[in-house]
């Protein structure tokens, strides 16, 4: 199909243009998380770890859908954010997971 020098040209464009993946991820609530883990999570960091939490309130861009999960979700991202994007910075007592996908929508942007 190929002559083996037609071979011989894309074998270095492979190594020398390798694939990247992109490393970015994001912090949101857990799947399993209850309900008062998810207040709690809110309740700490918007009280004592200085994560901005005016998004969440009524009128914010985040604050619709105006569930327990969204919320908590975009203030464990923010303080996920704020302390280095760390496995240990997402935890959350177990009630936080690392995704891959942009969990962006409508006004609310997830950094």
């Amino acid at each position: 199909m190929f002559s083996q020098f037609t071979l011989l040209l894309l074998l270095p464009l492979v190594v020398i243009h390798p694939l990247h993946v992109s490393a970015k991820t994001w912090c949101v609530a857990s799947a399993s998380a209850t309900d008062a883990q998810l207040q709690a999570n809110i309740d700490w960091a918007c009280n004592t770890e200085k994560v901005d939490c005016v998004k969440i309130n009524p009128g914010g861009v985040c604050y619709e859908p105006n569930t327990l999960t969204s919320h908590a979700s975009f203030v464990m991202n923010e303080y996920y954010r704020l302390h280095g994007e760390t496995e240990e910075a997402c935890d959350f007592n177990h009630s936080g997971q690392i995704i891959y996908a942009n969990p962006t929508y409508r006004r609310c942007r997830y950094s």
